[in-house]
C-alpha cells in the first residue's frame, strides 16, 4: 500500500514537471515564433505603407515633376506586401482578421497603387508635362494649364491617401490587427503558476511519504537509513527547486521578449507617424487646395487611435512617442526634407538597434526542448529509487 503511494506520487510529480516545461515552451515559442513576428511585421507594413504615400507625394506634387514614383516607392510597397503575408501567416487572431490582412494586401494596395498611378499618367500626358520635360516640348501650351495638372495630380493623389489613411482604410485595417495580435502577447508575470503549484503540492506530498516511508521500514525492518529513499528525496527537491528557478526565470524572460516587441513597434509608428506628417507638409506646400480635402485624419489621430494594444505595456509611450514626434515636426525641426530624411534615419537606426536586442530576447526566452524528456527521465530516476528501497524489502517480507 505504502509502496503504490510512493509510485502514484512519483508519476504525479513527473507529470506535472513535464506539464509545466510543456506549457512554458509552449507560450514562448508562441511568443518568438507568431505573435512577436505578427505584431513588427504589421506595424512595419504600417510604417512603410505612410512612407509610400509621402514618396508619392513627393515624387509627383511639385511642378514640373512627371513620370512614376521613384523606385523607393515599389521598393516600400513590395516589403510591405511581404511584411503583411508574413503577417497573415503568423497571425494569432481569427481567421476574420487574417481575411482582412489578405484583402489589403492584394485589393485594397491594388487600388491604391492604380491611383497613384493615375496621378503619374495625368502628369504624362498633359501638355504642361511635355513643357516641363525639356526644351524639345511644345511651346503652345495655355496658361494656367500647369496648375490644372497639378490640380488633377492632387485629386488622384488624395484619392490615394484617402484609401491609405480613412477610418476604414488600408492603415486603420493593419492597424486593427496588430492590436488584435498584441493582445495575445503574454500577461505581465504570466507563467504557468497553477501547474507549478500542483507540482510544489505533490513534491511535498512524496517527500512526507518518502518520510514516513523510512519510518516505516526503520520500525519494520531495523533498517537505521533506505539510501534510495534518500536519493527520491534529494532529487524530488532538486526537481522542485531546479523547476521554480526555470518558471521564474522564463516568465522574466517572456517579459522582456514582449516589452522589446513593444518597443520595436513603438519605434515603428513613430516612422509612420513622422512620415504621415511629412506628407501632409508636401501637400499643404505644393497642393494646398487638396490639402485636407478629403478629410483625412492628422498623424497624432491616426496614431492615438490605432495604437490599441491591449494589455501590453507601452502602449501609452507609444501614443506619446508618436505626438512628441508630431510636435517635433510642428516646431519646425523636421520641416524640409532633409530634416525629415535626417529624423527618419535616425528612426531607422534605433529600429535596427532594438530589433537586435528583440532576437536576442526571444531566442533567450525559449527553453530547451530537451526539458521535457529531463523530466521524465528524473521521473524514471526516481521510480528506479524507490524500487530500490521498496523491493528488497517486499522480497524479505515475503520471505
Amino acid at each position: 500500500m505504502l509502496a503504490g503511494l510512493v509510485v502514484l506520487a512519483t508519476l504525479a510529480v513527473g507529470a506535472t514537471a513535464m506539464a509545466t516545461v510543456v506549457n512554458q515552451r509552449h507560450t514562448a515559442l508562441t511568443l518568438a515564433d507568431r505573435t512577436a513576428p505578427t505584431v513588427v511585421d504589421a506595424v512595419r507594413a504600417r510604417a512603410l505603407l505612410a512612407d509610400a504615400d509621402l514618396v508619392a507625394a513627393q515624387s509627383l506634387l511639385p511642378p514640373g515633376s512627371w513620370g512614376p514614383p521613384d523606385a523607393q516607392f515599389q521598393e516600400d510597397i513590395k516589403t510591405a506586401g511581404q511584411a503583411l503575408a508574413r503577417a497573415a501567416d503568423t497571425s494569432t487572431a481569427g481567421e476574420a482578421d487574417r481575411a482582412q490582412v489578405q484583402a489589403v494586401n492584394n485589393g485594397l494596395l491594388v487600388v491604391y497603387m492604380g491611383d497613384v498611378y493615375s496621378a503619374a499618367n495625368a502628369v504624362d500626358d498633359t501638355p504642361a508635362a511635355a513643357a516641363a520635360a525639356g526644351p524639345g516640348a511644345d511651346a503652345g501650351v495655355p496658361a494656367g494649364a500647369a496648375d490644372a495638372d497639378v490640380g488633377l495630380t492632387a485629386v488622384y493623389l488624395a484619392y490615394a491617401s484617402d484609401l491609405m489613411r480613412e477610418p476604414t482604410g488600408i492603415l486603420a485595417t493593419v492597424a486593427q490587427f496588430q492590436a488584435r495580435n498584441s493582445a495575445n502577447l503574454p500577461a505581465r508575470g504570466s507563467a504557468p503558476w497553477a501547474l507549478l503549484g500542483g507540482h510544489l503540492a505533490a513534491a511535498a506530498a512524496l517527500l512526507v511519504l518518502l518520510v514516513f516511508a523510512q519510518v516505516f521500514l526503520r520500525r519494520r525492518f531495523h533498517r537505521a537509513m533506505s539510501l534510495g529513499l534518500l536519493g527520491a528525496a534529494v532529487v524530488v527537491l532538486l526537481l522542485a527547486a531546479g523547476l521554480t528557478a526555470l518558471t521564474l526565470r522564463t516568465s522574466h524572460d517572456v517579459d522582456r521578449g514582449v516589452r522589446e516587441t513593444t518597443a520595436v513597434a513603438c519605434l515603428w509608428q513613430a516612422r509612420e507617424a513622422a512620415a504621415t506628417v511629412e506628407q501632409d507638409r508636401a501637400f499643404d506646400e505644393y497642393a494646398p487646395a487638396a490639402s485636407r480635402a478629403a478629410g483625412l485624419p492628422a498623424a497624432t489621430d491616426i496614431q492615438n487611435s490605432q495604437n490599441g494594444q491591449d494589455g501590453v505595456a507601452g502602449a501609452d509611450a507609444c501614443a506619446g512617442q508618436a505626438g512628441d514626434l508630431a510636435a517635433v515636426q510642428a516646431d519646425g525641426a523636421a520641416s524640409s526634407d532633409t530634416g525629415y530624411q535626417a529624423l527618419d534615419q535616425r528612426l531607422g537606426v534605433l529600429v535596427g538597434e532594438r530589433t537586435a536586442v528583440l532576437d536576442d530576447a526571444l531566442e533567450d526566452a525559449v527553453p530547451s526542448g530537451g526539458l521535457p524528456w529531463a523530466a521524465a527521465v528524473v521521473t524514471v530516476v526516481l521510480l528506479a529509487l524507490g524500487a530500490c528501497a521498496f523491493w528488497p524489502r517486499i522480497r524479505e517480507y515475503r520471505s
